[in-house]
């Protein structure tokens, strides 16, 4: 199969496709570089960012083209997402989410090519602002001007210490396993750490809280704690007068977590905790039918459980 590939994952996905038989066609410049390909013709499937979210790639052509290429990376990703997948019988195209594990195996694809620095493609898909960061740290190691392994250390440590800064508005961008993407907030950073956050949203309507069943009142706020990394986070809830009414966990892919945004792709299982009651694990059947749509894997799916069971044991 005959391929194309653009965005800031094409260096790791050729290198993987390749070493799967893959050909690729139609190189620009530094791909011809690295992989010593000049191949010209058409595509049996192109593969480049989606406009949507950085964290996520389209893929379109023949269907056997993208039923093969989805197929490798199933094996290769455990977390990887297919959010959507539409085929006819000449055409198909699909946008698949790369969670921050996903990213972690891409790194170390493309540093078997080029010298990478730590959390390449977490950067990448944080912006224009932490994507420039990447280009000119590995510029200057490729061309001899600071040694790798001193970039990489300074690397890391930026990266360990991103986080919104106090005072400052952040939005959370929670993907949804069938594609959806929902935007809360904006809300404001009351708290921050090296890697961690605690951003509150002010409550405006009426309603009732999803999951807690509680009534939803004006002046209510809401106290959500994020830190890198981890697989899920934690909602308070509270009245206007300050009184608790209720926790709501989130079991998530790990978060990402940049200065002005928080990113995650939601694995639907969900704890929730009213107040002088027992924990509950809720949305179970999304996960499930996640599962059978093959948006997400066994294992993934698995990983999101025993996550859940985890948080209501221990409440953290």
């Amino acid at each position: 199969m005959r391929l194309t590939v653009r965005g800031i994952y094409s260096t790791a996905l050729i290198k993987l496709l390749i070493e799967k038989g893959f050909e690729i066609v139609n190189p620009t410049r530094s791909q011809m570089e690295r992989f010593g390909i000049a191949e010209r013709g058409e595509p049996d499937l192109e593969i480049i960012d989606s406009q949507l979210d950085r964290n996520c790639i389209e893929a379109r052509g023949l269907p056997e083209a993208l039923e093969q290429v989805l197929g490798c990376l199933r094996k290769t990703f455990a977390d990887l997402i297919i959010l959507k997948l539409n085929a006819s019988e000449n055409f198909a195209q699909a946008r698949i989410g790369f969670p921050n594990e996903a990213k972690l195996k891409l790194d170390e694809l493309r540093s078997e090519v080029a010298y990478t620095v730590p959390y390449h493609h977490y950067c990448r898909a944080g912006g224009e602002g932490l994507s420039s960061m990447v280009s000119i740290a590995e510029d200057l190691v490729e061309s001899g001007v600071v040694p790798a392994e001193e970039m990489s250390k300074k690397f890391e440590e930026q990266v360990s210490r991103l986080a919104p800064r106090l005072r400052s508005m952040v939005r959370i961008i929670h993907v949804k396993p069938d594609g959806r993407r929902i935007v809360l907030g904006p809300g404001r950073v009351v708290w921050r750490g090296e890697g961690r956050a605690r951003i509150m949203r002010r409550i405006t309507g009426f309603g009732v809280y999803d999951g807690l069943g509680v009534e939803k009142s004006p002046g209510d706020y809401a106290i959500t704690e994020v830190s890198r990394f981890q697989p899920w986070m934690k909602t308070s809830y509270y009245s206007v007068s300050g009184e608790l009414k209720g926790r709501y966990y989130n079991v998530s892919t790990p978060i990402s977590l940049y200065s002005d945004h928080v990113h995650y792709f939601d694995l639907e299982v969900d704890v929730v905790v009213k107040p002088n009651s027992e924990p509950e694990i809720i949305d179970a059947e999304p996960l499930e039918k996640a599962i059978r749509e093959n948006r997400i894997s066994e294992e993934l799916r698995e990983k999101a459980l025993r996550i859940a069971e985890e948080i209501a044991a221990k409440q953290p």
